[in-house]
């Protein structure tokens, strides 16, 4: 259960949805990313992790958010065709994170215990590369021990 659990779902589902792409759950290198034949990436990242708004409970509650970006790497589309297969692709990859988020959340080991959130799907240029950005938010409740999950 917790954040880490949804990765190893989400890489799964990810893996199984988009044949042919490498998926790894890691922050690329500068000057790393690829698309093409030989080549098609999907990173899986975290940024800060946050405590939710509006909690006032004098400092009693472990319940966290960590944001969870899936980056998908494309070749930015030159032509309508070529844009209809990258919108395609956007696609393909916000049904993959919402199959994610049901099987973990919904039937899985983070049923109950695990909230997921789909926040936006946000297309950017990196490097000369089209890379679609999904943000997820995962909140649940870090205990003060054990090991975090």
């Amino acid at each position: 259960m917790g954040v880490l659990g949804f990765i190893d779902a989400l890489k799964a589902e990810l893996v199984q949805s988009l044949t042919g792409y490498t998926v790894e759950a890691r922050e690329p290198i500068e000057g790393e990313l690829k698309a093409d034949v030989s080549g098609k990436q999907i990173f899986i990242t975290t940024e800060g992790i946050e405590s939710p708004e509006g909690v006032a409970d004098l400092s009693r509650s472990t319940v966290i958010r960590v944001p969870v970006l899936v980056s998908c790497v494309m070749q930015f589309p030159r032509t309508e065709a070529d844009a209809r297969k990258v919108l395609r692709r956007r696609l393909s990859m916000m049904q993959a994170c919402q199959r994610a988020v049901f099987t973990y959340c919904v039937a899985g080991a983070g049923a109950g215990n695990t909230a997921v959130y789909l926040e936006q799907e946000q297309p950017n240029l990196i490097e000369e590369y089209y890379v679609a950005i999904v943000e997820l938010i995962v909140e649940y409740d870090l205990q003060s021990t054990g090991e975090p999950e």
